[in-house]
């Protein structure tokens, strides 16, 4: 039975390789605006360097400063590959594997071949992972770096100083490929402090080790690279500056647990059916290190999100795999106490649940759409053809680089305002989406014509299914200098 699950696994993450360069697919229930932007403005950085040399773009809004970790490993990967969308998406895509794999290794370590296939199958085969893992996002690096974390806690064990400063070095990598990773550095010492049997005395110096390690790391980059562009570090974490009211505490946390059903609701609703028997009745669950371990993951992640008050379908990717190891262990315990029926309907519930998302996931594989690639190509071409300065200003003109290599900037969180931004650049084109509906428009119009060159069908979002290029014309007062030059404009 473990092969065919793990073969089940293997093609099911296979099959996310073909047609790579399609739209994240329509007609989901995650409704999320990461694929609009955040594959360019994480990557971006990546890409200018690899096209013109620079990391950082003065007045722009610079994630590299804050998170380096992805667009470092970007862009060496571009180095092999080349630039591109889909190049970037292969580098994610591998990462995740090499996730599943780490989790496969996890579990067969502490519970069994059948216990770690099934949960290989149940994360390859779901339909929301399919979606988001074949995204250059952070998401899919932020779970690699949590499972390589907790591959190494679990193989921790006293007086072993070099696995301890490695997963140090692990953590401060977790960190800086995006911040919410503090959330889940408690899963990953207690996965090592369960690891070593729980010492009651011998835990302070490897906890001191990676500590420190993380630490030391962590200062030198601030020192070396945060502090000299102390603004844009700033900005980051001022647009994310949302946190929730006392009054709204309670609908908050609810909806943070309903957002979890994005995942699978039977898969979910399992993971918080195991987690309640955990603590009234099946008190041996938290004998085994990965159970706690996953338990701290999900909900310190799930305090962040509720924290921060209802975001986005893509947060719950980190959660996919712990949630699942919550599941696949209590079915394994309810069986093991020979609590037969409760093993057997919570076990088929999740296989029945899988066969659904095996059809989902395939429903969506069969069905690609291009439409932001397309979309891309023409505004690059529209641009080309028309000459002049091939600068794009847009809140997905990051995406709009990747996919194409023009040169774009994102207008959305310019440094020290858009004026600013408008004045040292002097773009000659900017994409909108939904046209005047798009908030650009407004600060755009009071210094440009803006001419309609193109209107662009992208993805079923309500608020976001048209993105419409401009050509920029000055109007009097503003052509005084024509502006920089970024090394790689065509």
């Amino acid at each position: 039975m473990e092969w065919l699950l793990v073969g089940v696994a293997v093609a099911f993450f296979g099959l996310c390789f073909v047609h790579l360069g399609a739209d994240f697919p329509n007609g989901s229930a995650w409704n999320d605006w990461s694929k609009m932007t955040d594959e360019g403005w994480y990557g971006g950085a990546a890409v200018r360097q690899a096209l013109g040399g620079a990391w950082y773009l003065p007045g722009s809004f610079n994630p590299v400063v804050a998170m380096p970790v992805w667009p470092v490993m970007l862009r060496g990967w571009f180095g092999v590959t080349g630039v591109g969308m889909v190049s970037a998406r292969v580098l994610a895509l591998v990462l995740y594997g090499l996730s599943l794999g780490m989790l496969y290794g996890l579990l067969r370590r502490e519970r069994g071949r059948l216990s770690a296939a099934a949960a290989v199958a149940l994360v390859a085969v779901n339909p929301f992972c399919y979606a988001f893992g074949r995204m250059g996002i952070l998401e899919p690096v932020l779970v690699f770096w949590m499972m390589l974390g907790l591959w190494l806690a679990q193989r921790m064990r006293e007086g072993e100083s070099a696995r301890q400063v490695g997963l140090g070095v692990v953590l401060c990598l977790l960190l800086l490929t995006k911040s919410t990773g503090l959330f889940l550095v408690p899963a990953v010492l207690y996965q090592m402090w369960a690891s070593m049997n729980w010492p009651r005395r011998g835990w302070m110096k490897p906890m001191a080790t990676v500590g420190g390690t993380a630490a030391l790391l962590w200062m030198g980059y601030y020192a070396a690279w945060a502090r000299p562009h102390i603004e844009d570090y700033r900005l980051l974490f001022a647009i994310n500056k949302d946190r929730v009211h006392l009054s709204i505490m309670p609908i908050e946390a609810w909806k943070t647990l309903r957002d979890g059903l994005w995942i699978n609701p039977v898969i979910f609703w399992a993971a918080v059916a195991v987690l309640v028997l955990s603590a009234v009745w099946l008190r041996e669950l938290w004998r085994a290190p990965l159970f706690g371990s996953s338990v701290l993951a999900t909900v310190g992640y799930l305090t962040f999100i509720w924290y921060h008050t209802y975001l986005q379908p893509r947060y719950y990717l980190v959660m996919v795999m712990p949630v699942v190891v919550l599941v696949v262990i209590g079915i394994e315990v309810l069986w093991a106490r020979r609590l037969i029926w409760g093993a057997w309907v919570l076990g088929g519930a999740v296989g029945m649940a899988g066969l659904a998302m095996m059809v989902r996931t395939l429903w969506y594989a069969a069905r690609p759409e291009y439409s932001f690639q397309t979309a891309a190509e023409g505004i690059a071409g529209t641009m080309r053809r028309d000459g002049g300065k091939q600068l794009l200003l847009g809140s997905s003109a990051d995406d709009v680089t990747m996919w194409t290599g023009v040169a774009g900037i994102n207008s959305e969180y310019a440094m020290g305002g858009i004026d600013a931004m408008l004045d040292r650049y002097r773009p000659e084109w900017f994409a909108a989406w939904n046209g005047e509906e798009d908030y650009g428009t407004r600060w755009f119009g009071e210094r440009y014509w803006m001419v309609e060159r193109g209107r662009y069908r992208v993805f079923d979002d309500p608020e976001r299914n048209v993105l419409v290029l401009y050509r920029l014309e000055e109007k009097p007062g503003y052509r005084d200098r024509p502006g920089e030059v970024l090394r790689f404009m065509k």
